[in-house]
């Protein structure tokens, strides 16, 4: 049968998705099957190869499945995967230990000794000024070295994800120039291309030899499916498989970001600026070059700003969780400029030009006149002048971008488009399939089975625009000076951030050397102080349980308590297994943020692997994420919980971490020292089913977490009118309430504000009777 349809696959960190696709590169189908992650100790992520392996077959068969295609009528398959994902490999190719997944930091002290190696490789990092992420692959296989030597040297082979997957497809052990060019230090500009004066001064001469000894380009044949991988997939045996790359540079291609001067901008939580140029340079405030990185004589250039749609979403969180649509519409009536305020999007740190994990958020200029569309649209405008200043470190090294295609969040946003294309004064433009890395799989697949000649004539039969927003030059004219005062902000206020850093080091050293008394109840009384504060500035929240809502009309039954008060919505997704019931998950999540925008939905996983629903929960819209730590995998030390609560909370979500009633508090109290957490959820009924009734043991384990934790603590379980006054006295600012609210005597309109009203009164009691405690304590 003549090949009419070729498969894009997406190796992600929480699933591997994969597409049919026709040769005019419209999506068929898709599927996708979710794998764990697991969090050995705060900063470590690893993953079972065994499992993308799994996942593969079983989403490649469903794809086909759900396309009705004839497989005999696949052409190729390209897997794309994500990067710096590092596996040690026998002999067979068999994984020894867990895969260490990109996000894995625990090599950090290895990143420092490789950027501080002086070796000419490192030209890629600034012009070898800038850092090596404990991320890449060198760090982490210096981490094998030095922390488990058995495993690096029984290591047939040390490889990424992607090149684990073509082996178990082909037999054929190869490397990919991208992975390779981006994240190895390798360079096909370099005779041999490999880094061999950096791993011989890393004491890693070993390491070359355990890498593929084959580097291939994007859209080569790697090998044809052999017998046992065709029937993992269900596809013909000897089908060709093309070589993918790291998951983001093959969305360049998806997009069809291919030729110089092209750049294209993938948003999300951060940013990630790709850039297509023919000149090989490196410079101060970028990363990379990368020759060929992309296609023989196309080469890479690549910048990065840290906190862009996270430090959005912080903003639409403080300001009561208001929907984007008024925040946008508030924030397009104020003019460019935003009257004088001015802010640094520095939140998290700055990866480049600057490259100051110590440098920090930054709103100025307010003044009494100002409302928060001047401050939404002060920090979407910080976001476009850091994408602007990219583009200028970027253009003073020999690139300048002439086009951006973009996509992600940014996307959704009308305002914060023509913004980020009238400060840069280039097009942006949008295509039509947003599942850019899947469709680039597709393209080069296409490639590889010579239904289109090749990549460029691929991308330009597959890829299609979708709109075009196009600078006003009015505009950009007027954003000129006001990018001035934005430039001007970092090295005005670099100092105080430096200093203020240094102080907290000095304090942190001073609090680690203090053992006498009266040091330590100095300390214990600014604890108190600092917990008191937070205590003051906790709201009296309701959190109605949509359990108790009528499911034919859920968007209706939430609107109307969120209108009657309730500051947040319960949503529990339960998935049978943890808990012996089988709720909703993220697609009613994302139509509950899709109909009712301003309510914050407050998140509640009862699963075994909450780690799995992250990402997906985040991109739905919900507000906070609450998991349980007796889930498995969720170690009582903390360190699983921390790690999980990070990601959350990078992706713009409060973390919550929940207690069944048997569970200790003792067992979350490394958490809640480590402020690793904004919320606990304390159960006072058995996890499953609404109905309940309330069991007091509850209150001193309320009692007992308030103790210790200034955050939010949330009671979940036969909240009543009768008894929220007592939880609320116990230390509890938040209550579940479900029947109460949905389906009690009273309707939500007097339910819900009876209810705020009996927990202010609970807190104002637990207040006075700490003061007195307190003040007994110190007689």
């Amino acid at each position: 049968m003549t090949a009419k349809y070729v498969i894009g696959v997406d190796g992600g960190t929480e699933s591997i998705r994969a597409g049919v696709f026709d040769l005019e590169g419209t999506p068929l189908s898709f599927a996708s099957a979710p794998y764990p992650t697991a969090f050995p100790a705060p900063g470590w992520a690893e993953q079972a190869p065994a499992d993308w392996w799994a996942g593969l077959g079983a989403a490649v068969k469903e794809a086909i499945s759900k396309a009705g295609v004839d497989p005999s009528a696949v052409g190729a398959i390209c897997v794309d995967t994500t990067c710096c994902t590092v596996v040690a490999l026998d002999a067979a190719g068999q994984a020894l230990r867990p895969a260490l997944l990109w996000m894995d930091m625990r090599s950090a002290g290895q990143a420092a000794k490789v950027a501080a190696c002086g070796d000419e490789a490192l030209a890629v990092n600034g012009a070898g000024a800038g850092p090596v992420s404990a991320e890449w692959m060198i760090p982490k296989a210096l981490w094998l070295k030095e922390n488990e030597p058995d495993v690096f040297e029984q290591a047939a082979t040390i490889c990424e994800y992607q090149d684990f997957i073509n082996f178990h497809l082909t037999g054929r052990m190869v490397a990919s120039v991208n992975n390779a060019s981006i994240r190895w230090h390798y360079s096909t500009q370099r005779p041999g291309g490999w880094p061999t004066g950096m791993l011989r001064k890393l004491g890693l001469e070993a390491l070359q030899h355990k890498w593929p000894q084959e580097v291939l380009p994007l859209g080569a044949v790697v090998g044809g499916l052999t017998a046992a991988a065709a029937a993992h997939l269900g596809l013909p045996e000897g089908l060709p498989v093309a070589q993918g790359g790291a998951d983001a540079d093959i969305g360049m291609i998806g997009l069809g970001v291919i030729r110089p001067g092209q750049l294209a901008l993938l948003t999300g939580s951060s940013h990630l600026h790709l850039g297509v140029t023919d000149k090989i340079f490196h410079g101060k405030g970028i990363w990379g070059v990368y020759p060929d990185a992309i296609l023989p004589g196309v080469h890479m250039v690549e910048g990065g700003q840290t906190s862009t749609g996270s430090a959005v979403a912080w903003y639409r969180r403080l300001v009561g969780e208001e929907g984007y649509d008024a925040l946008n519409a508030e924030a397009s009536a104020v003019p460019p400029g935003c009257e004088g305020v001015v802010c640094l999007d520095h939140f998290q740190g700055n990866r480049t030009p600057h490259t100051d994990a110590l440098s920090r958020g930054a709103i100025t200029g307010l003044t009494l006149a100002h409302g928060r569309g001047h401050v939404f649209r002060a920090l979407i405008e910080s976001i476009c002048y850091g994408t602007e200043h990219i583009f200028e470190a970027m253009r003073e090294n020999g690139f300048a971008p002439t086009s951006v295609t973009v996509a992600g969040g940014a996307t959704r946003s009308d305002l914060w488009l023509q913004t980020h294309a009238d400060v840069s004064n280039v097009p942006f433009i949008l295509t039509k399939v947003a599942d850019a890395p899947a469709l680039g799989c597709a393209i080069l697949a296409a490639v590889a089975a010579g239904l289109h000649p090749d990549v460029p004539a691929a991308c330009a039969a597959m890829v299609h625009q979708d709109r075009v927003v196009m600078p006003d030059a009015q505009r950009h004219a007027q954003y000129r000076q006001h990018y001035a005062a934005y430039k001007a902000l970092y090295p005005a206020l670099k100092p105080g951030f430096h200093s203020a850093a240094a102080a907290r080091e000095a304090e942190a050293q001073l609090a680690a050397a203090a053992n006498g008394a009266q040091q330590q109840a100095a300390q214990q009384q600014q604890q108190q102080q600092q917990q008191q504060q937070q205590l003051e500035a906790l709201h009296s929240i309701v959190s109605p349980s949509i359990l108790s809502a009528d499911f034919a009309n859920l968007a209706r039954d939430v609107r109307r308590v969120v209108d009657a008060g309730a500051e947040w919505v319960h949503v529990d997704v339960f998935d049978g297994v943890f808990v012996p019931n089988l709720t909703i998950g993220p697609p009613v999540v994302k139509s509950l943020h899709k109909n009712v925008p301003d309510a914050f939905l407050d998140c509640h996983l009862c699963t075994v692997h909450p780690e799995n629903y992250v990402e997906e929960l985040a991109a739905a819209g919900a507000a906070q994420f609450t998991f349980h730590i007796e889930a498995p995998g969720i170690d009582f030390s903390c360190g699983a919980a921390a790690a999980l609560a990070a990601r959350a909370r990078a992706l713009g979500m409060l973390a919550g971490i929940a207690l069944k009633p048997e569970t200790p508090v003792d067992s979350i109290l490394p958490l809640l020292a480590a402020g690793a957490v904004d919320t606990v959820l304390l159960l006072a009924v058995r996890a499953g089913f609404g109905g309940q009734k309330f069991n007091p043991a509850v209150l001193p384990k309320v009692a007992a977490v308030r103790a210790a934790f200034g955050g939010n603590i949330i009671v979940d379980g036969g909240i009543t009118l009768d008894n929220a006054r007592s939880v609320a006295e116990a230390g509890a600012n938040a209550l579940v309430a479900g029947s109460t609210v949905f389906a009690g005597k009273e309707p939500p309109e007097v339910a819900v504000p009876g209810l705020v009203e009996l927990i202010a009164a609970g807190r104002t009691a637990w207040r006075s009777a700490s003061a007195a405690a307190a003040a007994n304590g110190r007689q």
